[in-house]
């Protein structure tokens, strides 16, 4: 008996049919996209996400601050190996995270950089993420074109099935832990009370006569998986290169390969670090009159 073979142009529903001798049989066949992603129209963080009449997705906007953007989660499609591809608008990417039932993610996130990879076992959904990589976002106008597809190849963006689905905004999350035991006061003369007015932000108010000289009071630890990583604040007291108010960070690997400094001002990243025990401590070097707030964060982007 000869063997059949029908090969997919482009997706959309059809049917084949068969006879043989007497007997006729019609057969329906769906042509699926290679494009496994699903997104549809998203607004949030600023920036706002259209469907094209080819599929690509439009958005425009400002996003709100670096590390926001726009969202989508759907089922996994596919088990394997995926490769991630596609076009960008400058000073936004894109990439994908595979989570657990419970919303976790698991293994690394695909991206430009990082485009083919195993998805791994336990996977229910995928996230995909469009953020704004800029310190000081500005406007965009343009289209995306993402693509993800069984095997390691890239092939020509092609629009995906599911053009419809709802996303929103997103920001990554902030993995900073929070000071314990305050308020605290710092220096003398009078000093420096530091306190937390609302959740991870702390306002450090009054004077001192000389330098506060605080440098390992306001600590605290966290296990980080080995990623890249990078500490930012949307209200640095004076700025990111001052050694006034500002972190400290070093990490202490979980190999036994030895504490280095993670980050410092002029040095909060982004950079890749190990999976081991992150310290931290807001310094406060300030001499005379002070009020200031200072909302640190740490943001695991790769």
């Amino acid at each position: 008996m000869g063997a059949l073979s029908i090969t997919g142009i482009k997706p959309g529903s059809t049917s084949l049919k068969l006879t043989a001798g007497k007997i006729t049989k019609t057969v329906p066949i769906t042509v699926l996209s290679r494009n496994l992603l699903s997104y549809g129209p998203a607004e949030g963080s600023g920036l706002t996400a259209t469907v094209n009449t080819d599929g690509s997705l439009h958005v425009t906007g400002t996003a709100t601050g670096q590390w926001r953007g726009l969202s989508w989660t759907f089922p996994c499609p596919v088990q394997g190996t995926v490769k991630l591809s596609g076009t960008s608008i400058a000073g936004l990417s894109f990439n994908i995270k595979c989570l657990d039932a419970k919303g976790q993610q698991l293994g690394d996130q695909m991206n430009l950089g990082n485009s083919v990879m195993a998805i791994p076992a336990g996977t229910v959904s995928l996230f995909l993420n469009v953020i704004s990589t800029e310190a000081t976002p500005t406007a965009k106008d343009g289209d995306l074109r993402v693509q993800l597809e069984s095997g390691d190849t890239a092939h020509e963006w092609m629009k995906p099935d599911n053009t419809s689905l709802e996303g929103g905004g997103y920001e990554l999350a902030n993995l900073y832990p929070r000071v314990t035991g305050l308020p605290k006061t710092l220096g003398a003369d009078p000093g420096v009370m530091v306190t937390e007015p609302s959740p991870g932000t702390y306002r450090f108010k009054g004077s001192t006569t000389q330098k506060v000289d605080s440098w390992d009071i306001l600590t605290c630890s966290v296990h980080v998986d080995a990623g890249t990583y990078t500490l930012d604040a949307s209200d640095w007291p004076y700025d990111s290169s001052s050694w006034l108010i500002g972190t400290q960070a070093t990490l202490t690997p979980d190999d036994g390969s030895g504490r280095t400094i993670a980050f410092e001002p002029r040095g909060y990243g982004p950079r890749p670090l190990k999976a081991g025990t992150l310290r931290l401590n807001i310094f406060v070097n300030t001499t005379g009159e002070v009020d200031k707030t200072f909302t640190p964060r740490l943001y695991k982007i790769d």
